[in-house]
């Protein structure tokens, strides 16, 4: 079997491993890289003798040829070229994976989406010594993690409104871009920081909050759930319409109730482990790969 894994780029980052490195190590694949605009034909030239392509759904369009091929979807496009690529795309695919139902959701015409999650490394990330851990980061005990960016659709904005009427609460902000000229005091930063070294600061930390406008998964809330924490988020990405979850989901998001669902799981505390047992049922890597594998055979 030769099978083709075809992406821009496996990372963005140096020495910063992806799903796609999974992808590409779990199941034996020849990764085919480039710039998008030149991506498709790139691939085709090397398709020759190939029994099976595993690509992005987004951002370039059909690979020619008559190759088996699965695509994976995890950025949701409503409308204009992006989204007509992405159908394109669907349209000459055995099979689409969506990484969440929320995502899946967003495109009511695909009547059998395939929904596999991300998977998240619980090697890394696993519940710490909260106060060795808060000792070493000089933070103190109570702390509130949020992971994102600047960018709107983070909800960023939403974020320091909450930080600013809690001023009681000690905040924990980590950027995946560059730091904010300034915070209020109650809030610590870090910038781009590896998965060890954002393991440590989950553990130092007592909840998780996400206030993004929308996601397709968010895998940093994961990454908490995998350290124990409890997570306080609104009704997007892997947490649309989950009946039970270690945390508060918000279906109507506001600073006022963000807030309370904060306090709620501050005083509610609790044993990490089962948090982690939860989020580890769905998304350890293991759980993950048996999906994808049984796909693959299916298509292949």
């Amino acid at each position: 079997m030769r099978r083709l894994l075809v992406n821009d780029m496996l990372s963005a980052l140096p020495d910063h491993r992806t799903f796609w490195d999974d992808l590409r190590d779990w199941f034996d694949c020849e990764f085919v890289g480039g710039d998008y605009s030149i991506l498709a034909a790139e691939a085709d030239k090397k398709s020759g003798g190939a029994s099976l392509i595993i690509r992005n759904a987004s951002w370039f369009p059909p690979i020619p040829g008559k190759i088996p091929t699965i695509s994976l979807l995890q950025d949701i496009a409503l409308d204009g070229p992006m989204r007509e690529m992405q159908c394109d795309v669907i349209r000459t695919s055995e099979a689409t994976v969506f990484n969440s139902a929320f995502t899946a959701s967003k495109y009511p015409d695909i009547t059998n989406p395939v929904i596999i999650p991300l998977p998240v490394d619980f090697d890394t990330f696993e519940p710490g010594n909260h106060m060795g851990l808060q000792q070493a980061l000089s933070l103190p005990d109570g702390a509130v993690i949020w992971v994102g960016s600047q960018h709107t659709i983070k909800g960023w904005d939403v974020f320091l409104r909450v930080v600013r009427v809690n001023p009681d609460i000690p905040f924990v902000a980590v950027f995946k871009d560059a730091l904010p000229e300034y915070g209020p005091p109650n809030l610590r930063m870090y910038s781009r920081v590896t998965h060890g070294e954002l393991a440590k600061i989950i553990g130092a930390c007592r909840v998780g909050l996400c206030t993004s406008r929308t996601e397709s998964q968010h895998l940093a809330g994961i990454e908490m759930g995998a350290c124990g924490l409890p997570l306080v988020t609104p009704n997007v990405g892997t947490y649309w319409n989950r009946a039970e979850m270690p945390g508060v989901i918000i279906n109507e998001p506001t600073v006022n109730l963000y807030s309370a669902a904060i306090r709620q799981m501050l005083v509610a505390g609790g044993n990490p482990n089962p948090v982690r047992d939860y989020w580890k049922r769905e998304f350890g890597p293991y759980v993950v790969r048996a999906a994808w594998a049984k796909l693959i055979e299916e298509v292949e």
